[in-house]
């Protein structure tokens, strides 16, 4: 074999290297695009079926909302109006329950309740006392009445049998004369005290600032 001969195979074995490395590099970057678009295929299929689920359940939650806002619309249709938790009006219901069972009464007041609040956070600053608004809105009365407990037992019933919701919050009897006297507590007549509540529904309306 001369010298041209030589350098011929030389080349050609250069030339066939070369071209090896330029396919193992190209089949290289083909195998890596194809592999991210397969995982961005596969990101986009999983994306699809959960969208999918998501538009199939649309109806469901559709109904579920709608079978929820019943609910609530059911409940609220026994809840008392706004004027007819005001002091006169509220005392007035209780008054003719009280005649209605026998019974006298002798006093009524409001109960302070507490309101409910929650800690907000400000820019640069501490958490802020924020005052919560709760769609139902809890009314409160202590009543003072005398009787026989016949008749404060009959009275019980009538308010939980009450068209509107009406709850028993709690209740003491005493003698008349709030003695320790044995005698007196004998006695038919006694005084009770009764807490009553009720709540009247409030459709809140979220404001802008609320949104933000």
């Amino acid at each position: 074999m001369n010298l041209d001969e030589k350098k011929q195979l030389i080349i050609l074995a250069v030339v066939c290297g070369a071209f090896f490395c330029v396919e193992v590099v190209v089949g290289w970057n083909l195998s890596r695009e194809n592999s991210s678009t397969r995982e961005r295929l596969t990101l986009l299929e999983e994306r699809e079926t959960s969208a999918l689920k998501k538009k199939q359940r649309i109806p469901e939650m559709t109904e579920t909302a709608r079978e929820l806002a019943q609910i609530v619309s059911e409940y609220t249709e026994i809840l008392p109006q706004e004027d007819e938790v005001r002091r006169d009006a509220f005392v007035d219901t209780i008054t003719k329950l009280c005649k209605e069972s026998g019974l006298t009464i002798t006093g009524a007041e409001p109960v302070a309740l507490n309101e409910r609040t929650s800690a907000r956070g400000r820019r640069g600053k501490g958490p802020v006392n924020v005052q919560v608004q709760e769609p139902f809105q809890r009314h409160k009365y202590r009543f003072e009445m005398t009787g026989e407990f016949n008749q404060f037992h009959k009275f019980l019933n009538s308010v939980e049998n009450h068209p509107r919701f009406l709850r028993v919050d709690g209740f003491d009897l005493y003698p008349v004369d709030r003695s320790d006297d044995l005698v007196a507590a004998s006695q038919p007549l006694k005084q009770f005290t009764i807490e009553i509540s009720t709540y009247v529904y409030e459709e809140k309306t979220v404001s802008s600032k609320e949104v933000q």
